[in-house]
């Protein structure tokens, strides 16, 4: 045979004295934290590096710029 516990409910009743006014406590409540999702940043990055690059044209575009060098250097 199972045998129950008595359980005990605490009340919550208020009793007067005269220091209760001294100890008495204020209720604060705390408001709780609120979840973000910019928080929760892992700080992982994926740099996808297939790109196609136009040696060519990187080439002349180099060339360009040292001949507008020289230029500008000769004219100083």
């Amino acid at each position: 045979m199972v045998k129950k516990k008595a359980v005990a409910k605490k009340t919550s009743t208020v009793k007067k004295s005269s220091k209760s006014s001294k100890t008495k406590k204020t209720g604060k409540k705390r408001k709780p934290k609120a979840t973000n999702d910019e928080g929760l940043d892992s700080g992982i990055v994926i740099v996808d590096d297939d790109f196609d690059v136009d040696k060519s044209l990187v080439n002349e575009e180099r060339k360009a710029y040292l001949e507008e060098a020289r230029s500008q250097e000769a004219s100083d």
